[in-house]
């Protein structure tokens, strides 16, 4: 799986155990809409000042996101 489209499966599996929409996490993102259904679509990677952001408006840490991209693509290993 394409590490995108495996970051875009662990946004979209956070933003609704958070029972969040696109429109709401954009407002906490302060981001547009279009923005999170594009990386939840996998057609494009957050910067990393994105992701943080995502992070704080889905209210986890930056590392939940990571961890469940790495569970969503387990051919990607991490850099020890």
């Amino acid at each position: 799986m394409k590490t995108e489209l495996a970051f875009g499966l662990a946004l979209k599996e956070l933003r609704l155990e958070q029972g969040l929409s696109q429109v709401a996490l954009a407002e906490a993102c302060r981001c547009d809409v279009s923005s999170i259904s594009k990386l939840e679509r996998g057609l494009t990677q957050p910067s990393l000042h994105f992701m943080l952001s995502i992070a704080h408006g889905l209210e986890v840490e930056a590392e939940e996101l990571l961890k469940r991209t790495l569970a969503n693509n387990p051919e990607v290993i991490p850099a020890m």
